[in-house]
């Protein structure tokens, strides 16, 4: 569940990287990751209400296992959907790739010494 906003972060990076303004790349990153996230929810959904139906001792083991991925999802889409693009228009920046730092790691020694 926590993919989803690593892909929404992912892909606002992506159009930061295209050129796109910060507030520009967070509208069409969610914008295109948006439907996604619906689906999954209302897939989700779909799968796990059932579960709530059950009914005898199997029904009352399984209800707290079908209600809370369906509470957790749901409040993880809308961090995904609201806060998260919010968030990334505001803070994220984009440097180019000349003026980052250098890498600090040392490279390999050839095999040849």
């Amino acid at each position: 569940m926590v993919d989803d906003a690593i892909v929404m972060i992912e892909n606002i990076s992506r159009y930061l990287e295209e050129g796109f303004t910060p507030m520009q790349a967070a509208l069409q990153g969610a914008q295109q990751i948006g439907f996604t996230i619906i689906s999954l929810t209302i897939s989700l959904i779909a799968v796990l209400i059932p579960l709530l139906f059950m009914g005898d001792i199997v029904g009352r083991l399984f209800r707290e296992f079908a209600v809370t991925p369906e509470r957790h999802h749901s409040h993880l889409r809308f961090c995904v959907a609201h806060p998260d693009p919010m968030m990334a228009g505001g803070l994220l920046r984009h440097t180019p790739e000349a003026e980052q730092p250098a890498s600090t790691t040392t490279p390999k020694a050839s095999s040849n010494e």
